[in-house]
Parts: structure tokens; C-alpha cells; sequence
């Protein structure tokens, strides 16, 4: 019992999009009346129908059916040859079903579309182009990217010039144009230029696409130039007829607070005789630093620094001296000087690592207060140096606590020197 199923034939070739067919001729091998159905196996089955579906036979009686091949013509469906088999099944007897095979060739076809974006760009020394490739065929797709225009205005840059795009799938490339020439001012040029996509085999495709080229100098360059110089007058207007005043004012009554009495001018004076006022008091310091003493006959005394106060102004010559301090008895933690010394380096060190604080001192007065937990070495240089008289002591004096108090070993190196 069963079906002897024979194909017209064995080896079907279709291109996608069109159709193919092959006739199914099916005995009744049983005893009985029997009903067979008709179905394609394998990867074309999605695209294979057979007409009729079913037929019905008496036994030892032959019927035909045909299998028809409708392969979309879309980038999902695979070129090549393919096994397909076609399977008859008896409704009496399942176990005499039968299968029938065959090889199916599915053709090949292209199917290229680009385009560009944007299709006009702007810019000043260049701009960019997008080409996009889709491959909507069933094959590899290999092409080329160029792109030119007819006036030779323009250089191009291609990245990359040739692409590959698998079947349904898009590549893109860039499109740089830049212009030969630049020009400053006046009114945007259009620049027309066309990009060719041009793959193994098909049809050539030519896109076509313009840069607006503009003027280095915005329009609005002379403007802003106009409205910067209008600016700088004001300000400057501003600044002679209220900043000024007012700066001057404010020093001047500053100095007036703090009792000094400002300089009178180059070109200023009273008059001639011995009421003149063209002279200004020089003030006399005391041999202990500490203060001025008026000069007979002068108006209110320009200050010096005391010990305790600022310090001094640079003195640019005298005799090079330095020294060290330290705290742990290799060397004296004071000194003194035999005229006055101005100090302008400090360098402390801290090697062990001890706690606690430190002090430099001029007699009574701290000059400089640290801690010892905050540094191995520092060290300070001073533009208007620290002034030393003489008869004062320079003096460091630290106080080490914790486990590693022990021996309290900071010490400082100081440089300056003594004005004779």
C-alpha cells in the first residue's frame, strides 16, 4: 500500500520575483480509494504552493499535481541552489507516505539606492555630505564613491571611496567639499557638484548636490568693530571723568587717616624768601630703631617701622651673613648682629618628623609660627626683607610633645645681610 510519487523534474531554476514549476505524479499503489496530500520541504517551502494540495485515487490509478516556485524578489531571499523535497502523504496508510527530492537554483539580483545628505551644505572653508548605500538586492555589494564638479571650483575628500554592504544591510561614506578659493567679503556662492556610486555590476548612480560657500567676514564684522571702538571710548571717557577723581580722592584721604602727609609736586611751592614751602622734612631714626626724631624746625615726622611693626623697604647693598638655629644644642638657637641685619631667607627644617610648634623670634616679638606636625622643609624668601637692629636677638625657640618628643631637634638656616 502507499504512493510512488516521480518528479518532471529534478533541477528547478528561478530568479527571484518571477516564477518556476515542476509536474508531481503520484500512484496508488493500496487497495482502497486513498487521498494524498501534496507539500514542499526545506528553505522553500515559504515560497513553494502545489495545485491541487490534495487528490483523491482509485487504487493502481495515477494523478498529477503541479509544485509552482514564487521566490519574492526582496534581500531575504538567499541566491544559490538549494535541496527541496516533496512530500506525498496517503490519508489510508501514513506509513506509506513518500518523498520526492530536487535542487532549486535561486538567481541573483541587484538592487542599489543612495542618496545624499544634506543636499546643501554652508560653510566658510569646507563642509560635509553623508552618502548613504542601501543594498536592497540578494548579493554582496561592492562599489565605488567619487565624487566631482565640472567647473574644477572644488576638492573632495572621499572616506572611504569604496564600500561593502551585505544583502539588506546600508553603508555610508563621507563627502568632504572644500573650496580652492576663499574670498572675505560679499554675498554666498553656490557651488554644484555630483557624486557617482558605481558598484561591480549594475547601473551607475550619480547624485547630485551643492555647497553655499560664504564670506570669511560675516556681515556683521564692521559693526561689532564699530560697536567694540564706541565702547573703548566710553570706557575710557568713564574712567578720566569718575574712576579716576575717584581713585585719587580715596588715596588721598587715606593718607591724611594715617597722619602722612603726601609729597608735593615737581612743579609746587610757595613762594620765594624763607617762607617757602618747597622743602620737605627728613626724619632722623634713633640708634635703637624704635622710632623717628623730628628734625628742628620740620612739620609732622614721616614714620619708621618700629620693631614690633612692618618692615622696611629693600636695601640693595651690604655684607652677605647667614647662619643656622637649632634646638637640640649642636648649634646656638640664638643670635645677634652687629649692625642692622635684614633677614630674607628662611629655610626650617624638621627631619625627624617631631609634633608640636615652633617659633622664630626677634627679642620678644614672633616673627614666624608653625607647626612642626605640618611639614621635613619649608622655606620662605621675602621680597622686602625682615629687619633685625642691632642689639636685638634672632632667636628659635620650639616645643616638641608626643612618644617622639625626644630630642626636639628643629632647626633653621637664615641668609641676609648686614648694611654697614
Amino acid at each position: 500500500m502507499g504512493a510512488v510519487v516521480s518528479l518532471s523534474t529534478k533541477a528547478v531554476e528561478v530568479a527571484p520575483g518571477a516564477e518556476a514549476a515542476c509536474s508531481v505524479t503520484i500512484r496508488n499503489n493500496g487497495t482502497v480509494v486513498d487521498q494524498f496530500t501534496v507539500d514542499v520541504l526545506g528553505d522553500a517551502a515559504s515560497w513553494a504552493a502545489t495545485d491541487p494540495p490534495t487528490i483523491s485515487l482509485f487504487p493502481g490509478a495515477e494523478g498529477t499535481t503541479t509544485v509552482r516556485f514564487r521566490p519574492p524578489r526582496a534581500a531575504t531571499t538567499a541566491a544559490g541552489t538549494f535541496p527541496f523535497g516533496v512530500r506525498v502523504q496517503s490519508a489510508e496508510d501514513p506509513a506509506g507516505s513518500a518523498v520526492e527530492e530536487g535542487l532549486i537554483t535561486v538567481g541573483a539580483f541587484a538592487d542599489l539606492f543612495a542618496e545624499i545628505v544634506p543636499r546643501t551644505s554652508r560653510g566658510r572653508r569646507s563642509a560635509s555630505h553623508e552618502v548613504a548605500i542601501d543594498n536592497r538586492g540578494n548579493r554582496r555589494l561592492n562599489a565605488t564613491v567619487e565624487a566631482s564638479d565640472a567647473d574644477q571650483l572644488l576638492t573632495f575628500d572621499v572616506d572611504p571611496p569604496g564600500v561593502v554592504a551585505d544583502p539588506g544591510t546600508a553603508t555610508f561614506s563621507r563627502v568632504r567639499v572644500k573650496p580652492r578659493r576663499r574670498f572675505w567679503r560679499g554675498q554666498p556662492k553656490t557651488h554644484p557638484f555630483r557624486v557617482a556610486v558605481e558598484p561591480e555590476s549594475g547601473p551607475l548612480i550619480n547624485l547630485d548636490g551643492s555647497i553655499l560657500q560664504e564670506a570669511m567676514l560675516p556681515r556683521w564684522t564692521l559693526a561689532a568693530l564699530l560697536l567694540g571702538l564706541v565702547a573703548v571710548i566710553a570706557a575710557i571717557v568713564f574712567w578720566l571723568a569718575f574712576l579716576q577723581p575717584a581713585i585719587q580722592s580715596a588715596a588721598t584721604k587715606a593718607l591724611a587717616d594715617a597722619g602722612i602727609t603726601p609729597l608735593p609736586s615737581a612743579g609746587g611751592g610757595g613762594g620765594g624768601g624763607g617762607g617757602g614751602g618747597g622743602s620737605t622734612p627728613t626724619p632722623a631714626a634713633t640708634p635703637g630703631g624704635g622710632g623717628v626724631t623730628p628734625t628742628p624746625g620740620a612739620g609732622t615726622p614721616t614714620p619708621t617701622p618700629t620693631p614690633g611693626g612692618p618692615t622696611p623697604p629693600p636695601v640693595v647693598a651690604g655684607q652677605p651673613v647667614d647662619g643656622r638655629l637649632a634646638t637640640d644644642g649642636t648649634n646656638p638657637n640664638s643670635t645677634a648682629f652687629d649692625g642692622p641685619y635684614f633677614l630674607t631667607d628662611l629655610v626650617f627644617a624638621n627631619p625627624n618628623g617631631r609634633t608640636g610648634s615652633l617659633e622664630l623670634r626677634r627679642d620678644a616679638f614672633v616673627l614666624v609660627t608653625l607647626r612642626l606636625e605640618n611639614f621635613r622643609d619649608l622655606d620662605f624668601h621675602y621680597v622686602t626683607p625682615i629687619l633685625v637692629q642691632p642689639g636685638q636677638t634672632l632667636a628659635l625657640v620650639a616645643q616638641c610633645t608626643g612618644a617622639n618628643a625626644s630630642p626636639c631637634d628643629p632647626s633653621v638656616f637664615f641668609s641676609g645681610f648686614v648694611r654697614p
